[in-house]
């Protein structure tokens, strides 16, 4: 279980830290996974570390219903998300909850999601969570959990959005993918109200072949070397803290 939780909290905190640092989380926003050989339990990164230099001991175990476990530093005051997702969702391994520009833009002009660019092509007309302030009460954490059902992706309008995936890597590439579908769309929107969107068979062949466990550990991967050459992810390996 040790060997588990040392191993996420390093993927955790490479997750956390390559998201900041392409600008979908700032000093906000939070990943989190569920522990193997203990579904009951996940892990979140600390609500007072930074997302800019965290490292793998500022991972918190957490129980079902966000609670840390003893030892642990607090967790996000959002993590209602998390735990009342995983409550109603077997099938999901990993949620990210951040403020992505592009998506919240959207939301705000109430401009209906649409599939444009082939990566991205996995985008639907999004749900949207009306209540914008923090989510930091559980029974917000229900509403919103109840909202998203079966999907892989929920906007709360004037705040940001929430992803989910069964791995860390495929929450963290939908993410990506989601907020540069958004980032195209609105430039289109920009240049034409009227701009083409991905339809049919066409767009059931573009999903098909753009989306797939290799492609997601490919995109992953170019995200980690890349940060790793930059010096992003300097500290993170060798910090876990066995409690």
């Amino acid at each position: 279980m040790s060997e588990n939780i040392a191993n996420l909290s390093v993927c955790l905190a490479k997750a956390v830290r390559m998201l900041e640092s392409i600008e979908l989380l700032d000093m906000n926003g939070h990943i989190s996974c569920r522990l193997p050989g203990d579904e009951s339990k996940f892990l979140i990164n600390a609500r007072a570390a930074s997302r800019a230099s965290i490292r793998a001991r500022d991972i918190v175990v957490c129980n079902a219903d966000g609670k840390p476990e003893p030892g642990y530093p607090e967790p996000p005051s959002e993590v209602h998300i998390h735990a009342e997702i995983y409550r109603r969702r077997n099938d999901v391994g990993s949620i990210i909850h951040n403020h992505p520009h592009w998506q919240t833009v959207l939301g705000i002009a109430d401009i209906p999601f649409k599939p444009v660019f082939s990566i991205g092509s996995f985008v639907e007309n999004a749900v949207f969570y009306e209540r914008s302030s923090l989510v930091n009460t559980r029974e917000m954490g229900e509403e919103l959990a109840t909202l998203l059902d079966d999907q892989r992706a929920i906007q709360i309008r004037h705040h940001g959005a929430v992803v989910v995936g069964h791995t860390v890597e495929e929450a963290f590439v939908t993410s990506v993918f989601m907020e540069e579908n958004a980032k195209k769309q609105y430039q289109a929107h920009l240049l034409n109200p009227d701009h083409r969107v991905l339809e049919g068979a066409n767009l059931e062949r573009t999903r098909e072949s753009n989306w797939s466990p290799s492609i997601v550990r490919k995109v992953w991967n170019y995200h980690e070397e890349k940060s790793r050459l930059t010096g992003c992810l300097n500290g993170i390996e060798g910090e876990f803290v066995d409690r």
